[in-house]
């Protein structure tokens, strides 16, 4: 050849397995799209759970209980690019190399252990031959899904700075060889803007081939509904071994408004504290202008586009809005960031981020 069923534990960083039900609708549509051969992308702001949602839709019990027998199948392998070694082309292939073979390594499918031995020199091959080793990538995703009707995507993490700093020839190898295999190879991409925007629309052009394969199947993953918050509270309090009364745990989740990143940091802010609110005034005290909960506001902010920024600092002080910073009002509604008013128009998601927005200087 060369000269999953994965057996993941599929838990997060905080050793946590994910109920199979978590971010119900928004894990069927992916699953749904990627196993009908569409390629798909998630966007979300920052420490919104992202990479926990990616870790969930790669567990073989998920796509069980999402794509049925269809599971059998469907390998998703995780492609963490914040792990790659630099920023060339190269440093892509040899990370996906190896979480693919990692991948391969660890499965239990019987047509993938069939033909492990085949794929084993793929790696190396890669590694020692820098200047084809495209050519060993395709070949050896390539050989897989010939030999197989397996179903494969590459699932990128933290994909933006991928998108952002890496040579255009990158990105039209992988359209090339996801055309070689269409419809048996997909991708799945999680990035905190939607693409083009990370790079300068100059380039716009050179690229255009591969994120057109995502422009029909692009998906906002807001902050959590009150049943996953609820979740990630329960496992905080185990961890901590610190139980909220359940007025504060329904204070927490409205003044956070579900955000993952908020809901940790002023959980942690509770339990230093030894503290659990039951009325809002004494919750605000606590964490409107915590430095924690700052910090997560600013992972949000730094994520977003220009008007998006400012749409959000006018609604909290209250000013008109340009055309522009309207327009902007869809694509934050989408990301959760703004909601529907009780009295009619829109409010920021959080008290926190609120806050925050305020104090905001305008984004130019």
């Amino acid at each position: 050849m060369f000269s999953s069923r994965g057996r993941s534990s599929g838990r997060d960083r905080d050793g946590k397995k994910q109920t199979l039900d978590y971010r119900y609708q928004l894990t069927r549509d992916l699953l749904t799209n990627l196993h009908r051969g569409e390629c798909c992308a998630v966007i979300g702001v920052g420490s919104c759970g992202k990479s926990r949602l990616l870790l969930h839709l790669s567990r073989p019990e998920t796509l069980e209980y999402h794509l049925g027998d269809g599971a059998e199948d469907h390998i998703i392998v995780t492609v963490q690019c914040n792990a790659f070694m630099g920023d060339t082309a190269w440093h892509a292939y040899e990370g996906i190399t190896r979480n693919f073979m990692e991948a391969i390594n660890t499965s239990d499918h019987p047509q993938v252990d069939r033909l492990r031995r085949d794929l084993e020199p793929m790696y190396q091959a890669v590694k020692d031959d820098k200047d084809v080793a495209f050519r060993h990538v395709a070949d050896g995703i390539s050989y897989l899904l010939s030999k197989t009707r397996i179903k494969l995507t590459l699932c990128f993490d933290e994909f933006d700075f991928v998108f952002e700093k890496f040579d255009a020839q990158l990105f039209r190898n992988l359209r090339a060889l996801r055309n070689a295999n269409k419809y048996q190879l997909t991708y799945l991409l999680a990035v905190r803007q939607q693409l083009p925007y990370q790079r300068d629309p100059e380039s716009w052009a050179d690229v255009e081939e591969f994120y057109e394969l995502f422009s029909d199947n692009s998906f906002a993953i807001g902050p959590y509904d009150e049943r996953d918050a609820g979740e990630m509270i329960a496992d905080l309090e185990r961890r901590y071994e610190f139980r909220l009364k359940k007025e504060t745990r329904d204070l927490l989740y409205e003044i956070t408004g579900g955000h993952s990143g908020l809901i940790g940091a002023s959980f942690r802010v509770l339990e230093t504290a030894k503290q659990a609110p039951t009325n809002a005034r004494e919750m605000e005290r606590l964490l409107l202008n915590e430095q924690s909960n700052y910090k997560e506001c600013r992972k949000i902010w730094d994520s977003l586009l220009r008007d998006e920024c400012n749409a959000l600092r006018r609604l909290a002080l209250n000013q008109r809005m340009n055309r522009e910073e309207q327009n902007a009002l869809g694509s934050l509604k989408a990301k959760g960031l703004i909601r529907d008013g009780q009295r009619g128009g829109v409010v920021i998601f959080s008290p926190i981020f609120y806050e925050f927005a305020r104090v905001q200087e305008e984004a130019r």
